[in-house]
């Protein structure tokens, strides 16, 4: 089964990849005299990797997008002590009323 990875997690995916391209980007200039092919497709898949997580950082939805925050009532609205006139009174007491 495959996890689901949230907003965050390809955020992170992105940055890591990105400081990994980087890295490779400086390991091929530092060789640059003495042209190396491997350092060159490690730095063009390093950099295709971070550019697709990014891609996918931008397309994933916030998890709290689309949500109507006055769909829902306040937590606090079911709880029957919070607006008690009589704190002292019993729940039984209560449903009598």
């Amino acid at each position: 089964m495959k996890k689901k990875i949230n907003r965050q997690g390809y955020r992170t995916l992105a940055i890591v990849w990105t400081l990994a391209a980087a890295a490779m980007a400086v390991a091929f200039v530092r060789r640059l005299a003495e042209f190396n092919l491997a350092l060159l497709l490690l730095l063009a898949l390093s950099v295709l990797v971070a550019a697709n997580f990014w891609k996918s950082y931008r397309r994933t939805p916030e998890e709290g997008s689309g949500i109507d925050p006055f769909a829902t009532p306040p937590k606090f609205a079911d709880d029957p002590i919070l607006f008690d006139d009589d704190p002292n009174q019993t729940l039984e007491e209560k449903d009598h009323e």
